[in-house]
């Protein structure tokens, strides 16, 4: 029976981020996951046995969040391979008519792209951007710290230090009691702004939330730093690099053999038993880069939580407006591109807009679609959010061919489930893809997931991207619930970690770093 200071569970980039930061200090660490690909929801890899040179990302694609911080620098994940491209123009907006609207890295030109559509938006934008930065620069210290470390009288003393103007007042006023789409409607008036903020802000979380207003800082890392990098040959370079850097401290990962139980000795978790029946033992801690809802919900027995532990549990919201991803995922062996917005790019500045992630539908599209979700169906026509990843990054497909990321909101639980209505979505998403794109009559194959997908292969509940729905209720100390948040857990010597708990789901390595850093100092 092998024995470890650390056994990690899951190779998430969050669970390798957390066994680098054992490994650094001198800890022996051994990660073990169940899928045979590194990275789970961070991964890129030649999924269609036909296309092996296109490296297909079923779930995360960028690095919006982690650029934000000096997370790839203090760990020196460049001396391991961590390379990245920048995004000039990393998201945008598009309609049927081939209008389009970048968010450009540079906000003045971002600013010259918004007057195209609304002088007044583009006015209303540059005035938000001082409010915007304040908070995101408190965000920014928030991130990269315990969220233990922060209490009433160090915001009180922020808040001398940093005193935030009227306006900056009354816009978090505005995101704190508003949803995010009511803010949406009450700041843009175009289409283009309004669509893009509604899409965005509807795969973060429960958009018809009061105080989902906070969504509406999703786009604020464009403009921020180093902006949005997307890793050199997908994501997967990413978790690659915090492999390497795991493995130069004499770290292990093991593919392909998932964790079935996690086993507790008086009160204390002490190793985990495999799904083939191997016992590994830890000598000082388990990190569980698994959902709370399977660490705490499956792996540990039941028996061993209290009556209110599992109800806590077992009330963790993912995806609870019952709205969740549903991606095709395509590799072609020509180019793709949006012929019409293309053509019509070319006559206002003949920028290349095949770099850029495009969203679609406007804000009352996005709240009929919202309605219909929770009602267990979908509309005629969804809005689609669409990337040609291979067209910055050419290492991730074929020399002629292309990769395609297709992404559309549907119901998580749909009426009659997924075995029925499987195909007839893929349909649907793909003849609403096909109103803006163009070049797929040379698809070699896809790969297709859904909500149902996601979960059984990647354990993310309710096929929840963030494992815990963005609420405010579920920030901070009470990510993932009241009680669990701050990477301990009822079991003594088990930590979590992963999109679930502080700061964020998405890629940002920060919940892994500090959930070891946690237990280092627990030791």
């Amino acid at each position: 029976m092998e024995t470890f200071d650390y056994i990690v569970i899951g190779a998430g980039h969050n669970g390798l981020c957390a066994a680098a930061t054992l490994a650094e200090q001198g800890r022996s660490v051994c990660v073990v996951e169940r899928l045979p690909v590194l990275g789970g929801l961070s991964a890129s890899y030649p999924y269609l046995q036909d296309a092996p040179e296109h490296k297909l990302s079923i779930g995360a694609m960028d690095d919006l969040f982690m650029a934000q911080t000096p997370l790839a620098r203090e760990m020196r994940l460049a001396d391991f391979g961590y390379d990245t491209v920048p995004l000039a123009h990393p998201y945008g907006w598009m309609n049927e008519d081939g209008d389009t609207l970048l968010l450009w890295g540079d906000f003045a030109r971002t600013l010259e792209d918004i007057r195209y559509f609304s002088p007044k938006d583009a006015r209303t934008y540059e005035e938000l951007r001082g409010p915007i930065d304040w908070i995101m620069d408190l965000i920014d210290i928030l991130t990269v710290q315990d969220p233990s470390a922060w209490g009433k009288l160090d915001f009180a003393k922020y808040l001398l230090r940093h005193r935030p103007d009227r306006a900056t007042r009354r816009f978090i006023g505005s995101m704190l009691s508003l949803n995010v789409f009511e803010l949406i409607s009450e700041t843009f008036e175009s289409d283009a702004m309004r669509g893009l903020w509604a899409y965005w802000s509807s795969m973060v979380g429960p958009a018809d939330a009061v105080g989902s207003g906070v969504y509406f800082l999703g786009f604020a890392g464009v403009h921020r730093h180093l902006g949005v990098q997307r890793p050199r040959g997908g994501m997967t370079n990413l978790v690659e690099a915090f492999k390497g850097k795991l493995e130069s401290h004499g770290g292990v990962v093991r593919l392909g053999n998932g964790v079935k139980q996690i086993l507790v000795d008086a009160g204390r978790a002490s190793g985990v038993l495999l799904d083939d029946g191997t016992e590994l033992r830890a000598r000082r801690g388990i990190v569980s880069n698994a959902a709370a809802q399977v660490t705490l919900g499956k792996l540990v027995p039941q028996e061993l939580l209290s009556r209110e532990e599992r109800n806590k549990v077992s009330l963790i919201p993912a995806n609870s407006v019952n709205a969740a991803a549903f991606k095709i995922d395509v590799a072609t062996a020509g180019r793709i591109g949006y012929p019409k917005a293309e053509a019509a790019r070319a006559k206002r500045d003949g920028e290349d807009i095949r770099t850029t992630t495009f969203m679609t539908g406007t804000l009352e599209d996005h709240i009929e679609q919202m309605y219909a979700m929770k009602r267990g169906v979908n509309v005629d026509t969804p809005p689609v959010y669409m990337a040609i990843l291979s067209a910055p990054d050419r290492s991730i497909a074929s020399a002629e061919g292309d990769v395609l990321y297709l992404h559309s909101n549907v119901p998580a639980y749909p009426s009659n489930g997924w075995d029925v209505n499987k195909d007839g979505y893929t349909e649907q998403i793909w003849k609403s893809g096909l109103r803006f794109l163009g070049g797929l009559e040379t698809e070699i194959g896809r790969v297709v997931s859904t909500p149902q997908d996601l979960e059984k292969r990647f354990a993310a509940p309710a096929g929840a991207y963030f494992h815990v729905d963005m609420l405010l209720t579920r920030l901070g100390k009470n990510r993932p619930a009241h009680g669990l948040g701050g990477y301990s857990t009822p079991i003594k010597g088990l930590y979590q970690t992963g999109a679930g708990t502080h700061p964020t789901g998405g890629v940002v390595g920060w919940p892994g770093r500090l959930a070891a850093q946690h237990a280092l100092r627990n030791e």
